[in-house]
Formats: C-alpha cells, structure tokens, sequence
C-alpha cells in the first residue's frame, strides 16, 4: 500500500462533506467520528465532494488543452505575479487552498516559490485533479489534491492562512468562513480586453469584459496589480488548445470556430488583474 504520510498535515483541516465532523486518516481512507469513509485514491487524491451525475468540472479534453497551453509559458507573468504576491503576504509559509484549480498550474507555482507553504488544491474536475496529482509538489506532499466544490468547502472554519480564486467561481461566504482572522484571499480575473484578438475572429461583434467593483463583502481590498503580456501561437494546435481551455470552446458558434480553424498562427494579448484582500 501507498504511504500516504507525507499528506498528514492536511487531514486536520478537512472536514466530513456528510456530517461536518473533522477527518482523520486511517491507512489508505479517510474519516469521521461517525465512521463516514472516503478513500483515497492510488495517486493520493481524495474526493469529498457531495455531487452525483455522470460529470461534473471540465472533462479530460479541456484539462489535457489546458496543460499543454498553460506548459508552455504563455500565461507565466500571471503565475509569477501570483506567486510573489502570495510570498509577499504570507512569508512565513502556512496552510493555502487554491479553490478551483484546474490541473494545478497555478497552485504548483505558488508552491515552488514558497517551499514552507502547503497547499491544499481543490477542484469539482476529477479529471483535472487527477493531472494535478501528477505533479512533483504533489508527489512531494507539498500539494493536496481534492475533489469538491467551491460553493460547500470541505474545510474546517478558520482553517487556512490564504484562499487563491483563479479564474474560478467566487465564493465569497465560503471563502471567509474558512480563513482564519487576518487571512489573505488573492483572485486573479480576467481584464476587459483578456483575449480579445480571440474573440475578433470568433463573434462577428467581439465583446469586452465586464469588470465588476472590486471591494466585496467581508473582506478589506488590499490593491489590484495588471498583468498583461502578448503572445503569438505558432500551429493550429496552440490555437485550439487555446480555445478549448475557455468557455469560448462550447459557447462559440460554428462559424467563428470554422474561421479559428483556417488561422495557422494568432497574436493574442491577454491582460489579468490580481487582487488581493485580508479577512475583515
């Protein structure tokens, strides 16, 4: 069996999706009191999430795009950006969930950064937390993967240092539960003209952005910081693998998916702000 030991620092701040009782391992599972068992899978993820149906997150083909376009570099100044920030805010390392984290791009660049922290990356994609399980600071114990929900945190009241909402459902309430006094809560959102050659080619009257205030409830607005960078995608694969990690990928109509697929390279801009917040 899997020793799943160097994952023991997370057990404490989860809690039972059934009953809201703490968790403890036990050998290869995880439970409660009430002896509610979950088990844990032979890559060391666990799925605390309450959800029943045939899928629920993005599938494999929008995780295994993501990875390779994010792999490549392209969107590594928001990375960065984040992972300093989250370095700058919290120095002396402690306990960070990463909610909504795909396959784990950002939460692995954070950890890499700051070698104290830990990090706890939770996603609704069984798909997606299974690429994120690959990952070294997985492997390391330095990342937890987990499947569940945004909206019903299997976390513990006041039981993390920082939450990372990355273009990712915002869930405020949530959020603030689980941070302890004086938390920190980083977001990264796209700005009005993220990706907005894209949309040129793909919508016949191309949109931008709504950016909404950035003050939120239960939280002190610490400062916003733009992130922008150009690119240019080399083959038709980047491009796809571009379109197919967005909401674009199924929201689009045929036509504009028809002139994306006669372009063989494609300059984008694309322009993030990150936002950072303290508890109230």
């Amino acid at each position: 069996m899997r020793d799943f030991s160097s994952s023991d620092w997370v057990y404490p701040t989860l809690i039972c999706p059934v009953c809201g009782e703490g968790l403890f391992r036990e050998g290869g599972s995880v439970k409660c009191p009430a002896r509610h068992s979950f088990d844990l899978s032979a890559k060391g993820t666990l799925n605390l999430s309450p959800a029943s149906g045939p899928r629920h997150g993005d599938d494999a083909g929008m995780v295994a795009a993501r990875r390779r376009f994010l792999s490549s570099g392209y969107y590594a100044p928001l990375s960065d950006a984040l992972a300093d920030e989250v370095k700058n805010r919290l120095p002396d390392g402690g306990k960070v969930l990463d909610a909504g984290c795909g396959e784990g791009y950002y939460t692995a660049a954070v950890a890499n950064r700051l070698p104290s922290l830990r990090l706890i990356a939770l996603d609704l994609s069984p798909e997606a937390i299974k690429a994120c399980a690959g990952r070294e600071e997985a492997r390391l114990g330095r990342l937890f993967p987990l499947v569940a929900g945004v909206y019903r945190l299997p976390l513990a009241d006041r039981s993390v240092d920082g939450v990372i909402s990355a273009f990712s459902p915002y869930a405020g309430a949530e959020f603030s539960r689980v941070l302890r006094p004086g938390g920190f809560l980083f977001r990264a959102i796209p700005d009005r003209r993220h990706l907005f050659a894209l949309k040129e080619v793909l919508y016949d009257e191309p949109y931008e952005n709504e950016v909404a205030d950035f003050e939120t409830e239960g939280f002190v607005f610490l400062g916003v910081k733009e992130v922008k960078t150009v690119f240019t995608l080399k083959t038709p694969a980047e491009i796809a693998d571009l379109l197919n990690m967005t909401p674009y990928g199924y929201r689009t109509p045929p036509s504009g998916k028809e002139r994306l697929a006669a372009l063989s390279t494609l300059t984008v801009g694309a322009e993030f702000l990150l936002l950072s917040y303290r508890k109230a």
